[in-house]
């Protein structure tokens, strides 16, 4: 039976006992089986519902997302044992400073992208766009270098100035999930290579320097130890429910819906129940593929379109994000492209910094909605 969450309105004169955070999965306490993920189990957490989902105000052109205010929660992801504080009351903290705006216009003096050699390059059917594959001007790997071996790639995601990948539409953002799926693919049969990530900054606040439309492929020659970690959480999960993470995973979104934001064949995009950034987004497949390298026409096509929509919603509120995708070493894990809002209402300090545990101060139930609007 699940235990319903302690309350923090209480007599002076009593302690609060906290809830335990070694937390049960969310998707194993709602199998309602016995079988826990971590060494020393505490009762599940309730399902999102039966706390409440905040109210969305939708925001306005430049407006922050705003929730009304809700009781805190600590929240453990669905798999791995890592940990949010949803805390939506801390949106209307005082601030004695806001940052600055940053941002980053594109003129004709501004860096080129397209000076160095292409690598690839494909066409959108018949149309002049193009989306064409470089050499990183500035690279931290280099094959020639044995002390830092691998190699660096920079994704022109269209030729045109001054056009974010949020303002194509899903035919041209399939063209450049299919350009990271062949370069994945290519790189990932080069000797010594052991990790190819893809990955997007847009925008001040998200890590880009660049105005122009791109994202940055890194192939290592290590696996990044988180990955490995991840790894070893999706089999330990296998075996102690005999059932597959991810088809629990969209099963359990689909089943609420409150946290679903679209769907189709081929996979599923959902705002995850412990969110540790705001408005942070999932596209889990909803077959097996290990890497994004084995992904089809069809399936790009239907990414694209789940995808085209987190992205618009994001660039119509100015607001900065990364993107990246998760890659799985071994035939249990897919692949899972992910998206982080970088620059919404509360930046990184130093709990997060040192401790891991983030503070998201907009429910993944309020964002869901908020990308569906």
């Amino acid at each position: 039976m699940q235990k319903q969450s302690q309350s923090f309105h209480i007599a002076p004169t009593t302690v609060p006992k906290p809830i335990e955070t070694n937390q049960q999965s969310p998707i194993v306490a709602a199998k309602g089986t016995s079988a826990l993920l971590t060494k020393n189990p505490a009762p599940p957490m309730l399902p999102a519902s039966q706390h409440g989902s905040p109210v969305v105000t939708p925001p306005g052109p430049s407006d922050d997302l705003i929730v009304s205010p809700a009781e805190a929660e600590i929240r453990r992801d669905y798999i791995y044992e890592e940990y949010a504080i949803i805390a939506p009351g801390r949106h209307n903290r005082p601030f004695d400073m806001r940052a600055d705006e940053h941002p980053l216009i594109e003129t004709a003096n501004s860096p080129r992208l397209d000076d160095q050699p292409i690598i690839a390059s494909l066409n959108i059917g018949k149309t002049p766009h193009k989306v064409r594959v470089v050499g990183n001007k500035f690279p931290a790997l280099d094959t020639g270098n044995p002390k830092a071996y691998g190699q660096q790639e920079i994704v022109i995601d269209t030729q045109y100035a001054n056009t974010p990948l949020g303002t194509l539409d899903t035919n041209e953002i399939g063209t450049v999930l299919t350009m990271y799926r062949n370069r994945i693919a290519e790189l990932s049969k080069q000797p010594h290579i052991k990790y190819v990530q893809v990955f997007k900054n847009d925008g001040h606040h998200a890590g880009a320097s660049l105005a122009h439309a791109h994202t940055q492929i890194f192939a290592l020659p290590i696996v990044p130890p988180l990955c490995r970690d991840h790894l070893l959480a999706i089999q330990a999960y296998i075996q102690a429910n005999e059932s597959n993470p991810y088809d629990d995973i969209i099963a359990f979104e689909t089943k609420a819906q409150e946290r679903l934001i679209g769907q189709n064949t081929s996979a599923a995009s959902i705002a995850p129940y412990a969110s540790r950034w705001p408005l942070e987004a999932w596209i889990i497949p909803t077959s097996n593929a290990q890497s994004f390298g084995s992904v089809d026409d069809q399936q790009i096509r239907d990414i694209a379109i789940l995808l085209q929509k987190i992205l618009h919603k994001l660039h119509s509120k100015k607001i900065d994000y990364n993107f990246f995708i998760e890659q799985g070493l071994q035939k249990e894990q897919r692949w899972v492209l992910k998206v982080y809002g970088r620059d919404v209402v509360s930046p990184m300090g130093g709990l997060e910094v040192s401790t891991g545990i983030m503070i998201n101060t907009i429910p993944p139930e309020a964002a869901a909605k908020w990308y569906r609007s």
